[in-house]
Order: structure tokens, then sequence, then C-alpha cells
């Protein structure tokens, strides 16, 4: 899984939106649902990728609104139509 968008470097603003976007792929399974975390792994959020097609890449993009000020790490990851989590997981800081 790659990662572009937001990164550690930029200055982000309470209540103003923050886009992360990436790209996953499983061509053996296809993606089931990009999860995130903001809790470093103890718990994850699914989304549905219900439309993506097995034997293509998927891209996605996911937008979050800070609500306090303050440092945040969002962890990605991808989920197989197999019920596999990606070892793989990308952190945005």
């Amino acid at each position: 899984m790659s990662e572009s968008g937001a990164r550690a470097a930029d200055l982000h603003h309470v209540g103003e939106p923050i886009t992360f976007e990436g790209y996953a792929d499983d061509f053996e399974h296809g993606i089931a649902q990009i999860q995130f975390s903001l809790d470093n792994g103890v718990t994850w959020t699914g989304y549905s990728t219900e439309d993506s097609v097995d034997d293509v890449g998927l891209n996605w993009r996911f937008v979050y609104t800070p609500t306090k000020a303050g440092c945040y790490l969002l962890k990605v990851r991808a989920l197989s139509k197999a019920g596999e989590a990606s070892s793989l997981v990308s952190g945005f800081a």
C-alpha cells in the first residue's frame, strides 16, 4: 500500500478538513475495506470498497476534520475480501 496526501511538515488547523489519499491492491482476493485508526491500531474503522474490482488496484481517499489541537497519527491498512488485514500499515502524522 502506498500513500500520498498530507505530510508531517504540513500545518493544519482545528475545524479544517485534511485529505489523505493512497493506493492498495490485492490481486488475488480483492480489497473489501480500507481501515483507519487514530489510536495506534487499538481500534479500526472500516470503509467498504464493495465496488472495487478484484484484479485492479484501489485508489482511496479519506477526509478527517480535527476537533481538538494536538498531534495525530492516522494509520491505514487494507482488508482483503478473504478477511486478511494487510501486514503493511501506512502512517500519516
